[in-house]
């Protein structure tokens, strides 16, 4: 039951950030994407110093910590972010979740490599699986003739920065706090992207309307303070690879949102993929207890 409990939270991070695609979307005909992603880093910091303080100052760390969290804030805060937000600029938001949903096979294979860590047979078909469906979807049924626009370019680099912040963020868990651990992060991240965002204060980006200011804010509050802590929480308990499966989840829910929000109604063969995807979680999440075989 408890291990259901971590599953259905870290279901509701995972749509809190599908959301995020749709919201993506409807900032960037607003500002500009390093715009964006300073002004919602600007807004997690604060909240995540204001909620958590005792947690952070407490923490001890060491030089191997300082390292990692430098590098997680990087990767998984600086360049994760710029490059979503630019990305929803030249492509879809359904692409650009399809191409996300990758992430649980990159970081299969990084935890395979890094940590020698032992994944089943069923394991890996759910897996193959769900990337035959993110293809699917991506390539539009098409064998032949597929080309990459620079906002799956740039969705890629999302994924892939992603994917390694994850293996990161759950190496530091085991001695830091997920407040901790999300709190520097995000600053990190946001003193990497500053020396990039001299247009931050200019006209163009503070003319923005009230409406948009403020679910810039609670946006970030949602997505990414409330339900990255709960993540970096959450994840330790099932591991980095098996969290992020729950990952390919954010194409189905971003086609659902993008028609109720955007008018944007899925096509047969991105229902078909993403009936292979959930195949894929269901076989990789249920069949992931079985051991690995003993060594003679």
């Amino acid at each position: 039951m408890k291990q259901f409990t971590t599953y259905m939270i870290l279901f509701f991070c995972v749509f809190f950030w599908a959301s995020n695609f749709i919201i993506g979307a409807i900032f960037g005909q607003q500002w500009e994407p390093i715009a964006i992603a300073i002004y919602r880093l600007v807004v997690i910091v604060v909240f995540l110093g204001a909620i958590s303080w005792r947690a952070i100052v407490q923490t001890t760390v060491t030089r191997r910590d300082i390292l990692l969290l430098m590098i997680a804030g990087i990767l998984g805060v600086a360049i994760n972010h710029y490059s979503f937000y630019a990305s929803l600029q030249h492509t879809t938001p359904i692409t650009a979740a399809l191409i996300l949903a990758c992430a649980p096979i990159v970081t299969s294979l990084l935890n395979k490599v890094i940590y020698q860590e032992y994944r089943n047979f069923i394991f890996w078909i759910g897996a193959i699986l769900s990337f035959v469906g993110v293809s699917m979807i991506i390539t539009k049924g098409a064998l032949i003739g597929i080309s990459i626009g620079k906002g799956e370019v740039l969705s890629l680099i999302t994924m892939i920065s992603f994917a390694l912040f994850l293996i990161i963020v759950n190496d530091l868990s085991h001695r830091m706090s997920a407040a901790a651990i999300t709190f520097y992060t995000n600053v990190i991240g946001l003193i990497a992207l500053l020396p990039f965002g001299t247009s931050i204060l200019s006209q163009q980006n503070l003319q923005v309307t009230v409406p948009y200011w403020l679910l810039l804010i609670v946006s970030a509050i949602i997505v990414h303070g409330i339900s990255n802590l709960l993540w970096n929480k959450k994840m330790k308990e099932v591991g980095s690879t098996n969290a992020s499966l729950l990952l390919n989840f954010e194409p189905a829910i971003a086609m659902v949102l993008s028609a109720i929000i955007l008018n944007q109604l899925p096509t047969s063969i991105q229902i078909y993929g993403s009936l292979l995807i959930l195949i894929g979680i269901i076989l990789s999440i249920y069949y992931k207890k079985c051991q690995a075989p003993k060594q003679i």
